[in-house]
Order: structure tokens, then C-alpha cells, then sequence
């Protein structure tokens, strides 16, 4: 009979605990982000990127492109580096960086 008791009350414990929401776990995919562009206000160098993104939850390549203006070329290059890290297995298509004015 003790041994019923223990057994019935680890059950209890563990089992309300893992029914709450039992594949919790399984679906944690977050997108990831696009590196953020400044805008042109009172910027020195544009720059462009374009690309194709592999998802590998999904399994296929999706376009991505992006575009902004920065205060040196230095943070444009930088930029272009955080989407190529963004794409992952994906190709990069086109990347370029070039003064304002």
C-alpha cells in the first residue's frame, strides 16, 4: 500500500508538469533578424545587399534585400557582414557600398 501511495504521488508531481504543455521544447524556432540600416539623414555612404536566406527549418531559400545609409564606410562593410551572417547556407547575391553625393 505505501508503495502505491509513493508511486501514485510521483506521478501526480511529474505528470502535472509535463502535461501543462508537453512540446513545449519542440517548437522554440525564432526567425532571426535582419541586420538594421540607418537612415539617410545627414549620411556619408549607402549601401545595398541582396541575397537569397536558407531555411533550414523550412527547407528552402527565401530573397532577402536591404538597404541603407551609414556614417562611414567602415559601418557599411560591417553591415554587409551581419547579412551574410543572416543568410546562413543561402548565397549572397549582390553587395555594394558606395559614397553619398
Amino acid at each position: 500500500m505505501r508503495r502505491f501511495f509513493l508511486s501514485a504521488l510521483v506521478m501526480a508531481c511529474v505528470g502535472g508538469t509535463a502535461a501543462a504543455q508537453p512540446f513545449q521544447d519542440f517548437f522554440r524556432y525564432e526567425e532571426p533578424r535582419m541586420p538594421v540600416a540607418g537612415d539617410c539623414a545627414g549620411a556619408a555612404w549607402y549601401g545595398e545587399f541582396a541575397g537569397k536566406r536558407f531555411d533550414s527549418f523550412r527547407d528552402l531559400y527565401e530573397p532577402v534585400s536591404a538597404r541603407g545609409c551609414f556614417d562611414s564606410e567602415i559601418e557599411c562593410r560591417i553591415f554587409h557582414q551581419q547579412a551574410i551572417t543572416y543568410l546562413g547556407r543561402g548565397p549572397m547575391i549582390y553587395a555594394t557600398c558606395r559614397p553619398l553625393g
